[in-house]
């Protein structure tokens, strides 16, 4: 039971913060888990995950920061196994790679989700696991991760690899740097220095949500006082739900367009295969632009549809 409650806090947290971006992203990939009990893990619905990304399109802020590695916590905290939800973890970044245009940063996102996902994993199973074995361990963990590419992708990621282990080999030393937004991984391990040694103050809510997270792992009491809690509360027993097999979610077949919503009046309510039950706040229009503000369970949605 307790471990359930320190999942549900570490998932809880990751939403103190302003971005509503990063928020909407949390509950996309939460929305996307689907848990099979047959081989044991909780994986993503790419299907459903391409419409909920059509929609975001519409609604959605960008996160603009590089670090957007807490939008892979619901994957992470939803596995019991660490090889398989490392697995899970890497088709995500494929795909939100290529969605937020960031291939620049392909293998630096990947060691980086690696070495994440490792540290939640360990500390949920030992939160009193000391700093040095926690990067002892991530550092394994890169040098025994292997990837399937062509021969040029290949001699890059090797590159990126050795130097992704310097940087752990620098910060078990307490040789540190300061954060720097083109860096991920050295994001992460500064998240950890600030955690285990010695804190900073970062204003960027990346940071802050992972920070959050890991913290409420290790004892830090979550905030309740966030917005639209009631459905981030029952998100979090949702992932607990997935992790125990419980929800036998189906596999979504559906095809949704956010612009069929754009028939409905002020006032309607419909079934949508996104959203689910909505109800039409508002509708406007102005410099032609359509501003819809919809109800949902998982809480308000401003869509702007562009006249074609």
């Amino acid at each position: 039971m307790m471990k359930d409650d320190i999942i549900k806090k570490a998932y809880i947290s990751a939403f103190d913060i302003n971005d509503n971006g990063l928020k909407d992203l949390l509950i996309i990939n939460t929305k996307c888990l689907v848990d099979d009990a047959t081989q044991r893990y909780v994986y993503i619905d790419n299907n459903r995950l391409k419409d909920e990304l059509i929609y975001y399109n519409y609604y959605g802020e960008k996160p603009i920061y590089n670090n957007i590695l807490n939008i892979l916590l619901p994957i992470i905290l939803s596995n019991t196994n660490i090889l398989k939800s490392e697995e899970v973890i890497i088709d995500m970044v494929n795909k939100y790679i290529k969605y937020l245009k960031r291939e620049d940063y392909l293998f630096e996102y990947i060691l980086s989700a690696v070495v994440y996902n490792n540290v939640i994993h360990k500390i949920i199973e030992d939160k009193n696991i000391k700093y040095e074995e926690l990067l002892q361990d991530s550092k394994q963990r890169i040098i025994g991760f292997s990837i399937e590419l062509d021969k040029m992708n290949t001699i890059k990621f090797q590159m990126a690899r050795i130097k992704a282990i310097q940087e752990i080999d620098k910060y078990i030393d307490l040789k540190i740097e300061d954060y720097n937004e083109e860096k991920i991984l050295c994001s992460v391990l500064n998240i950890l220095y600030d955690i285990y040694i010695e804190n900073r103050d970062i204003e960027n809510d990346g940071i802050i949500s992972i920070k959050k997270s890991i913290l409420s792992i290790l004892g830090e009491e979550e905030n309740l006082n966030i917005d639209n809690i009631d459905f981030v509360l029952s998100m979090s027993e949702y992932i607990i739900k997935l992790r125990k097999y419980k929800i036998n979610k189906k596999i979504y077949d559906k095809k949704a367009d956010p612009r069929s919503l754009i028939k409905l009046e002020t006032g309607e309510s419909a079934l949508d295969p996104i959203f689910n039950q909505i109800t039409i706040v508002s509708k406007n229009f102005n410099n032609n632009i359509l501003n819809m503000t919809i109800k949902a369970k998982s809480g308000i949605y401003e869509l702007k549809f562009r006249k074609s």
